[in-house]
């Protein structure tokens, strides 16, 4: 069977899922991804008061917004992949959601180092589940010509997260007066940080429910060989086809680690170099994240289709290639302004271009994934660019900050922002010039995966 009939074979199955029901569906599978990402943001926000009560460097920040995530999502990626194809979606998912819901709860009442690291592990092994568990349910349900907003709705599911994070978590420390403690009923008094992120793990609780109120799509042809498809043929194909998925892995890396990466010490930076409250600093970028961070998914989905239908060759990496010049200056510039103001407008235009490269990313991973190990392929580059975003951009940017830039005090993290982005961007441009030369051919290849159109 070739990739084109199994991409189109079950219209029928599909059909159990339409109009407003299959938007729906989507809009859940958004919100699985929104409640994985109200950590990642919600850390990062109450960094400077968790490094002091736990007397910890930002290093050691790092391993806990990183190391500890990336661990078991590293760990279950593989794993997680498998249970998708072998069970039903919905249960599966439901039960990551629960448990990182709940591990996120036990962050807020860790009092050491240890105990948030201990948590953080578990967020990351029941976030591995909810990529890939999306990506077969939309690869099933949804027609292919929906199939790229409805991948793009499901991306900007992060952006609405980070801006929920943020907001609420802004939200209560304004409402509390940005106080160290407060005082909650029942369990009594606690740190601010704590608060926020036991509220940030009940606001995942509801969604785990949100699964079952749209039907399990039956499997594809394509989902039901996959099934039949190990590890090792996917691991082969990678191997078949480096030329081609090595510079792209390499370029969704290294701008992964530009925007999540730099997103996890950029409320610090304000904190430190502008001296902006915690409440200023969660609203500020709650609201940018929602405004310009979420739109600049969706965006990316429809130009990249507008460039398909009018014919342009290798729209995708052409696409990627011309964001990565447009960003390099506001990405350089924004953590080194003099003044707040400024800083806040060029970090906005960066979040409105810079935030859709994963989106760019994932969709070409997609286009070059035959749809019988479509699964486990967009496992595997879940599990590298969390990898690279949450670990590496976790510990590089206090990295360079404390060992290149220590005699710059506050400003030291600024500097470290301001470099590392301005090198990683010079990196995805050239790899995105290999990417339009590679690909080009590779798309020709039978069994490519490629997409029809």
């Amino acid at each position: 069977m070739t990739a084109q009939a199994t991409i189109e074979q079950p219209q029928a199955a599909r059909a159990t899922v339409s109009g407003w029901r299959l938007w729906y569906m989507v809009a859940v599978l958004c919100s699985t991804n929104t409640v994985a990402f109200i950590d990642r943001a919600s850390l990062p926000l109450l960094a400077i008061q968790i490094e002091k009560d736990l007397g910890i460097s930002d290093s050691q920040m790092g391993m806990l917004q990183g190391l500890a995530f990336v661990i078991t999502y590293f760990g279950m990626a593989i794993p997680a992949g498998m249970l998708i194809d072998r069970f039903p979606r919905r249960p599966v998912m439901s039960a990551a959601i629960a448990f990182w819901a709940f591990c996120t709860m036990s962050c807020g009442f860790a009092h050491s180092f240890f105990a948030m690291f201990i948590g953080r592990l578990g967020i990351g092994a029941g976030e591995a589940v909810g990529g890939p568990g999306s990506m077969s349910i939309i690869r099933d349900a949804v027609p292919n010509e929906k199939r790229g907003r409805s991948v793009a709705i499901w991306a900007m599911g992060a952006n609405i997260g980070a801006a929920i994070a943020l907001l609420a978590g802004g939200a209560i420390l304004l409402a509390i007066g940005d106080a160290p403690t407060v005082t909650v009923p029942v369990i009594g008094v606690m740190r601010s940080w704590q608060f926020v992120l036991i509220c940030c793990g009940l606001l995942a609780l509801p969604v785990a429910f949100l699964i079952f109120t749209f039907p399990e799509p039956p499997r594809t042809g394509a989902s039901v060989s996959a099934r039949g498809t190990t590890v090792g043929a996917a691991f082969a194909y990678l191997g078949s086809r480096w030329p081609v998925f090595l510079p792209l892995f390499i370029v969704n890396g290294v701008t992964i680690i530009m925007t999540v990466g730099a997103g996890l010490w950029t409320p610090l930076m304000f904190g430190r170099v502008f001296h902006l409250s915690r409440p200023q600093i969660g609203f500020t970028l709650g609201l940018m994240t929602l405004f310009l961070g979420m739109p600049s998914q969706f965006i990316a989905g429809m130009i990249m289709d507008w460039l398909q239908h009018k014919g342009v060759k290798n729209p995708i990496p052409l696409f990627g290639l011309v964001v990565t010049v447009i960003i390099f200056g506001l990405g350089v510039s924004f953590p080194l302004v003099g003044d707040a103001t400024t800083a806040w407008t060029l970090l906005g235009a960066y979040l409105l271009t810079a935030t859709c490269t994963f989106t760019i990313g994932t969709a070409l991973v997609a286009r070059l994934s035959p749809p019988n190990m479509v699964g486990k392929l967009t496992s595997l580059h879940f599990l590298w660019v969390g990898f690279c975003g949450t670990l590496i951009g976790g510990q590089i940017y206090p990295g360079v900050s404390e060992g290149f830039y220590a005699w710059a005090g506050d400003k030291a993290i600024a500097y470290a922002l301001s470099t590392v982005i301005g090198t990683l961007d010079v990196i995805a441009f050239l790899t995105y010039v290999i990417l339009l030369m590679t690909t080009r051919g590779e798309l020709r290849k039978p069994g490519s995966g490629a997409l029809p159109g």
